[in-house]
């Protein structure tokens, strides 16, 4: 295989092992359509080679790489991986007297799911913060575990808090809570940030993910949180 064709497949090799576990399916069909733009067959036939001879090198080259491709995600399935929030209490969110700052009490349960029947994952690092609107409202202030194993078929529950005060809130910020708390409805976003590391035999991947779980609760003091679990959406 000429150089240029050795550099093409490593490339579309390293950006699929990436994609299968950044995305779910898409990569599958994505992948081969992207990086056959710059197939072998597209460089070959410009360097004038046998069109037979070319064929055969594109299928030497593509039916490995998609049965790799096909076999990766059925591995890691990263379709079946996402965090929930199962319940959540908000005891205050308000604008103080002189509408300068904002005070926010939160706590919730975020339950990891490892659902792959197969493999392990090593958490390296995980990280969660509440927003409300544009608004950061700041990261858990309780002791998250900073690295630990999770076996298949496993559930890990953190109990992440939020507590403080965010000075100088813009006017929209309070205006927008002023019309959810007269709607009845209150919405805060929590942001999971989780650094993984997948272990294949003796190949270790490390990953980052990110994620938001929106909330929605009843206004504080006495917010109740609606429904029974709120999914989160890879972001």
């Amino acid at each position: 295989m000429a150089e240029h064709g050795r550099r093409a497949a490593d490339h579309c090799w390293k950006v699929t092992k990436s994609a299968v576990i950044a995305d779910t399916c898409v990569p599958m069909f994505q992948l081969p359509c992207l990086c056959a733009w710059h197939c072998l067959c597209c460089r070959y036939a410009k360097a004038g080679k046998d069109a037979s001879l070319c064929a055969w090198q594109c299928v030497q080259f593509w039916t490995p790489l998609s049965l790799t491709v096909l076999f990766l995600w059925l591995l890691y399935r990263p379709d079946r991986f996402y965090p929930t929030v199962d319940s959540a209490v908000l005891t205050a969110l308000r604008v103080t007297a002189g509408k300068s700052s904002l005070e926010y009490d939160l706590a919730a349960n975020l339950t990891l799911r490892n659902s792959n029947a197969r493999l392990a994952i090593r958490y390296l690092d995980v990280g969660v913060a509440a927003f409300y609107g544009g608004t950061r409202l700041g990261s858990a202030d309780n002791s998250l575990p900073g690295s630990f194993r999770q076996g298949p078929k496993n559930t890990t529950v953190l109990r992440p808090s939020f507590r403080g005060e965010v000075a100088g809130v813009d006017e929209g910020v309070v205006k927008e809570l002023d019309r959810e708390r007269a709607a009845g409805t209150v919405h805060v976003r929590v942001s999971v940030d989780l650094t993984i590391m997948y272990k294949v035999w003796f190949v270790e991947e490390v990953f980052f993910y990110r994620y938001d779980c929106w909330l929605w609760f009843t206004p504080p003091p006495n917010a109740v949180f609606h429904g029974d679990g709120a999914p989160c959406l890879r972001v």
